[in-house]
């Protein structure tokens, strides 16, 4: 295995930093006016980690404007020899294949009382700060996470999964 591709494989296998990407996701997305908000479902959490974790869609992610909005992910670029939305797209399996990691988190979140379940919906109460010691991986892990959170935010449940191309799980 590569040096990159098994640095990319510990950081995926790392429940607390994913656990940190979902309070990054929950504190982008209550960050709208409180009469703005949706609310945050398991659906928008369970779309998280496959995104912020896979390299090309994090990247994506992290070099878009907050303001440009979640679309602005299935732009295509020309100097791209991959359409974006082809990666961004299969977000199906990696959903499937991410399950078990992305409920370790989220009861570590949830255990550390980073993320709370009030009435069947997902909020913080804790004020999110980026770390200031953490690798450059982590830091973008995180931002595009809080990013993302900020897009979704904007959008309900439905339409945000809609965008990502999002299957229910069966």
């Amino acid at each position: 295995m590569s040096g990159a591709l098994l640095h990319e494989y510990e950081i995926m296998q790392n429940p607390a930093l994913g656990a940190n990407a979902l309070w990054a996701f929950t504190q982008g997305f209550i960050s709208r006016p409180l009469e703005e908000q949706h609310p945050l479902t398991l659906w928008h959490l369970v779309s998280v980690l496959p995104l912020v974790f896979h390299d090309t869609s994090r990247k994506m992610i992290l070099k878009r404007r907050v303001s440009s909005g979640l679309r602005s992910i299935l732009d295509r670029e020309p100097a791209s020899s991959v359409a974006q939305n082809e990666t961004i797209f299969n977000i199906d399996n990696r959903l499937k294949a991410m399950e078990n990691r992305m409920f370790r988190s989220l009861n570590i979140a949830i255990a550390c009382k980073l993320i709370t379940l009030e009435e069947g919906y997902f909020t913080s109460n804790v004020p999110y700060k980026l770390p200031k010691k953490l690798s450059d991986e982590t830091k973008d892990v995180l931002k595009a996470a809080n990013k993302l959170g900020v897009w979704a935010g904007s959008m309900s449940v439905f339409e945000y999964l809609t965008i990502l191309g999002v299957e229910p799980l069966k």
